[in-house]
């Protein structure tokens, strides 16, 4: 069964937990076509067919353990980072955590899905699809499992932030591993910093606040691929260069391999 066939459900009735209880968790009622239209008229990105198929069936989510979630993207601010624009904010929980889904497609469901850490300043890539976050999401509250996953989504954070200067790759070695995409790093100067995301890991993030050292971000088209270029703040970056070495980096500032 595939994810948005698993997701319906979710859609159309009240969350069944472990035993069969009610969770509070409850589909909000779908959108008229008018609705739907209008509503189009706002989005920053595309709302593909597939999109519109889902807020005929609700427009969100209430009381899930993030508060509302919102598919209709007009109940939260606008995503800040640009790197992330298109998307849909989905929610915005108590810790500050904002859960975005990307609307570039032109075909599928809203994705992926992040989760943007205000501490660490970390993104974390969370799911393929909104339908796979929504099946995740109900997952984790049916086994009572909420605490656990976002208390390990955290740590991975700290790792990441921990080794940010690590898991760069620089230039030179972006054009020697990357060379589907030479096109684009021909493009950035020689002092920029990659970040691939595109391997599948459970630290999969990007450690947007490193933007205060290293610069403004850039992305290759929607890929899960980033640069930082140029240096924001020399001094800060070296001193903090110095200190991850000191407790013990992962590989070389220069051209470490990504995870």
């Amino acid at each position: 069964m595939s994810a948005p066939d698993t997701m319906m459900p979710l859609l159309t009735a009240p969350w069944p937990g472990r035993f069969g209880e009610q969770l509070p968790t409850f589909p909000l009622p779908g959108l008229r076509r008018e609705a739907i239209a209008n509503l189009e008229s706002h989005w920053t990105g595309t709302m593909t067919p597939e999109m519109r198929q889902l807020l005929q069936f609700s427009c969100g989510l209430s009381q899930t353990p993030f508060g509302s979630v919102d598919f209709t993207g007009r109940w939260y601010p606008e995503e800040p980072l640009s790197v992330f624009r298109p998307s849909l904010t989905l929610a915005i929980d108590d810790q500050g955590r904002r859960w975005i889904a990307e609307v570039g497609k032109r075909r599928g469901l809203p994705g992926p899905v992040w989760c943007v850490l205000p501490k660490p300043e970390v993104a974390m890539l969370i799911d393929r699809t909104l339908a796979d976050f929504v099946v995740r999401l109900h997952s984790n509250a049916r086994r009572d499992g909420m605490l656990q996953w976002l208390t390990v989504l955290n740590i991975r954070a700290r790792k990441i932030w921990a080794s940010r200067h690590a898991r760069a790759m620089a230039l030179p070695a972006a054009f020697s591993r990357m060379r589907e995409l030479r096109g684009w790093l021909a493009g950035l100067p020689l002092d920029a910093w990659i970040y691939d995301l595109r391997a599948p890991s459970p630290r999969r993030g990007l450690p947007y606040g490193i933007s205060r050292e290293r610069g403004c971000p850039h992305r290759c088209g929607r890929l899960p691929v980033f640069a930082f270029v140029g240096t924001a703040d020399a001094g800060a970056f070296a001193q903090e260069e110095r200190m991850s070495f000191n407790v013990g980096s992962e590989g070389s500032s220069s051209s470490p391999p990504i995870s």
